[in-house]
């Protein structure tokens, strides 16, 4: 097949758009198999502030043991709590991150998508 260097700087935009490693599986999918399909997953943006804030919650943990670590020759009844509420809002925005997930992916999708193009390389 010809075509032109704008058709082929196109053609190429396309492939990895879609997520194909070469113009041959690309041109096949599109043209005779007419099986080119592209998922954006929707709610990405909510996984990541989940994460963030996920992220968030260890660095204070981390900063609150080593200040205890460094500075503390007993630990206190107070810091203790604190630690242990920190490590308890880090589980429940872990569980909150895999229930946002779970409702927020359409994983099957992706996943038939992905499979449609592993199989035919």
């Amino acid at each position: 097949m010809w075509v032109s260097k704008e058709e082929r700087i196109l053609l190429e935009a396309k492939m990895k758009h879609y997520g194909y490693k070469t113009i041959a599986k690309y041109v096949r999918d599109a043209v005779i198999y007419e099986n080119v399909t592209y998922v954006d997953l929707k709610g990405k943006q909510e996984i990541y502030d989940a994460y963030s804030e996920n992220t968030k919650q260890i660095k204070a943990i981390a900063k609150e043991i080593r200040h205890i670590s460094k500075y503390a020759t007993q630990i206190s009844s107070d810091e203790i709590k604190s630690i242990y509420n920190s490590m308890g809002t880090i589980l429940k925005k872990q569980k909150e991150m895999i229930n946002l997930i779970e409702k927020k992916l359409d994983l099957e999708v992706y996943q038939k998508v992905q499979d449609n193009k592993n199989a035919s390389y």
